[in-house]
This record gives C-alpha cells, sequence and structure tokens, in this order.
C-alpha cells in the first residue's frame, strides 16, 4: 500500500474520501472487527490470538493509505508509550492536519508490531474522536 511523504498536501477530496467512513464508525450497531482466540492441540497453542477487520474497515484501512493519510512520519521516534491511548486525546484537541496524519500513520504502523491495536483505537473511540477533528478542520478549509 501506497506511503507518502508528509511533505504532500492532502486535497479536500482526500479528505472528503476517508470522511465518508465517519458515518460507518458512527454506527454502534457495525461490527468492525473480530477477535479469535488462541486454538490449542492438547496443552499446546497452536495458532495465535489474532484480529479480523470488516470488509468495510478493510476498504477505509486501503482508503487511509491512498487518500495520503499513512506518511513517511517516523511513527518510531515519536517518544510515546504508543500503548497509552489517552495521550492521543491530548493531542487531538488543537491538532491541525500534520498531527492528525502523523497520528493516523502512527496507528497502521504500530498495529502491524502488535496485533489488535487498531481494534484498541476502535473501541476507545480514538478512531472517531481523529475523525471527527478531521471533519472539524475539512469545514475550517472551506
Amino acid at each position: 500500500m501506497p506511503v507518502v511523504d508528509e511533505n504532500v498536501p492532502l486535497t479536500k477530496k482526500n479528505i472528503e474520501v476517508v470522511l465518508n467512513y465517519l458515518s460507518y464508525f458512527e454506527d454502534g450497531n457495525n461490527k468492525f472487527f473480530d477477535i479469535i482466540m488462541p486454538k490449542r492441540d492438547g496443552g499446546n497453542i497452536v495458532e495465535y490470538i489474532y484480529v479480523t477487520y470488516s470488509p468495510k474497515f478493510m476498504e477505509f484501512y486501503r482508503e487511509l493509505h491512498e487518500q495520503g493519510f499513512v506518511t513517511n512520519f517516523n511513527w518510531l521516534d515519536s517518544g510515546k508509550d504508543l500503548e497509552d491511548l489517552s495521550q492521543y486525546y491530548e493531542l487531538l484537541e488543537d491538532a491541525d492536519l500534520i498531527t492528525l496524519r502523523r497520528l493516523f500513520t502512527l496507528v497502521v504502523r504500530h498495529d502491524k508490531h502488535n496485533e489488535g491495536f487498531f481494534a484498541d483505537v476502535i473501541d476507545s473511540d480514538l478512531l472517531l474522536a481523529m475523525l471527527n477533528r478531521l471533519k472539524l478542520l475539512n469545514e475550517e478549509i472551506d
């Protein structure tokens, strides 16, 4: 999936494509993912816990890449305890588009190394907060 330089600006169209998923994440009746518990054979674990995401979520995930929300930002140097989601809410209060793109990048990249991190971001409503912040920033662009 494409990763863009964070200096490449987002267009209004890029933002609106991602915002099209806001109503999907606002609907608490939607099932965004399943947690598959470990499988055992006797006393041995033969398959570890993992997360499967819904087709609609995977569509959203691809759009984050396609629309330039996943950048070359070096998320490993963020110096943050990546598991503590409360700090991201603090960042969102005054987040500009650069900060928001970095947050999306951090979440996407960290999930690759920490199975289920994106699911935690969804469950905590952090993703919804990020999308609502994006909506507000998009309205300010007009």
